[in-house]
Protein backbone atom coordinates (compact mmCIF):
# COMPACT_ATOMS: atom_id res chain seq x y z
CA UNK A 1 0.00 0.00 0.00
CA UNK A 2 1.48 3.39 -0.61
CA UNK A 3 -0.28 6.97 0.50
CA UNK A 4 -1.56 9.62 -1.64
CA UNK A 5 -1.23 12.91 0.02
CA UNK A 6 -2.10 16.45 -2.58
CA UNK A 7 -2.76 20.04 -0.73
CA UNK A 8 -3.84 22.98 -3.12
CA UNK A 9 -4.68 26.16 -3.16
CA UNK A 10 -6.39 28.44 -5.57
CA UNK A 11 -6.47 31.87 -5.61
CA UNK A 12 -9.23 32.53 -7.74
CA UNK A 13 -11.25 30.04 -9.13
CA UNK A 14 -11.50 26.08 -8.05
CA UNK A 15 -9.54 23.39 -8.76
CA UNK A 16 -11.26 19.66 -9.29
CA UNK A 17 -8.96 16.39 -8.89
CA UNK A 18 -9.73 13.48 -10.42
CA UNK A 19 -7.67 9.91 -9.75
CA UNK A 20 -7.72 6.77 -12.13
CA UNK A 21 -11.30 8.59 -13.83
CA UNK A 22 -13.17 9.65 -10.07
CA UNK A 23 -13.80 12.95 -9.03
CA UNK A 24 -12.10 13.29 -5.19
CA UNK A 25 -13.41 15.63 -3.07
CA UNK A 26 -12.50 19.31 -2.89
CA UNK A 27 -11.14 19.75 0.32
CA UNK A 28 -7.49 19.93 1.16
CA UNK A 29 -5.46 18.08 1.84
CA UNK A 30 -6.57 15.11 0.28
CA UNK A 31 -5.22 12.10 1.97
CA UNK A 32 -5.68 8.33 1.07
CA UNK A 33 -4.46 5.00 0.84
CA UNK A 34 -3.46 3.49 -2.95
CA UNK A 35 -3.08 -0.03 -3.59
CA UNK A 36 0.55 -0.62 -5.06
CA UNK A 37 -0.90 -0.90 -8.41
CA UNK A 38 -0.32 2.57 -11.01
CA UNK A 39 -3.08 5.44 -10.73
CA UNK A 40 -3.30 8.63 -12.80
CA UNK A 41 -3.94 11.67 -10.73
CA UNK A 42 -5.41 14.66 -12.82
CA UNK A 43 -6.19 18.60 -11.86
CA UNK A 44 -8.25 20.72 -13.60
CA UNK A 45 -7.96 24.13 -12.44
CA UNK A 46 -10.87 27.09 -13.68
CA UNK A 47 -9.86 30.82 -13.10
CA UNK A 48 -12.88 32.61 -14.29
CA UNK A 49 -11.20 35.88 -13.53
CA UNK A 50 -7.62 34.85 -13.60
CA UNK A 51 -5.27 33.78 -10.14
CA UNK A 52 -2.84 32.00 -8.97
CA UNK A 53 -2.82 28.40 -7.79
CA UNK A 54 -0.54 25.72 -6.58
CA UNK A 55 -1.01 22.17 -6.20
CA UNK A 56 1.47 20.09 -3.85
CA UNK A 57 1.76 16.12 -3.78
CA UNK A 58 4.19 14.86 -0.91
CA UNK A 59 3.50 11.10 -1.37
CA UNK A 60 4.08 8.59 -2.98
CA UNK A 61 8.23 10.02 -3.11
CA UNK A 62 7.21 8.98 -7.36
CA UNK A 63 4.97 11.29 -7.87
CA UNK A 64 6.41 14.27 -5.44
CA UNK A 65 6.00 17.92 -6.97
CA UNK A 66 4.94 21.18 -6.44
CA UNK A 67 3.07 22.94 -9.14
CA UNK A 68 2.94 27.02 -9.04
CA UNK A 69 1.03 28.77 -12.18
CA UNK A 70 -0.51 32.14 -12.35
CA UNK A 71 -3.60 32.31 -15.01
CA UNK A 72 -5.05 34.76 -17.32
CA UNK A 73 -8.85 36.20 -16.78
CA UNK A 74 -10.91 33.26 -18.14
CA UNK A 75 -8.18 30.58 -18.58
CA UNK A 76 -8.27 26.81 -17.70
CA UNK A 77 -5.43 24.43 -16.94
CA UNK A 78 -5.15 21.00 -16.93
CA UNK A 79 -2.36 18.76 -16.05
CA UNK A 80 -1.82 14.82 -14.82
CA UNK A 81 1.09 12.57 -13.03
CA UNK A 82 1.45 9.09 -12.66
CA UNK A 83 1.11 7.92 -8.94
Amino acid sequence: MKKLIVSAFVEKGKIQLILDGDLLPSVFPVEMELDDEEHLLQWFVNSPTGGQFTLSISSPKSAEMQLTKRLGKGEKYWGCVEV
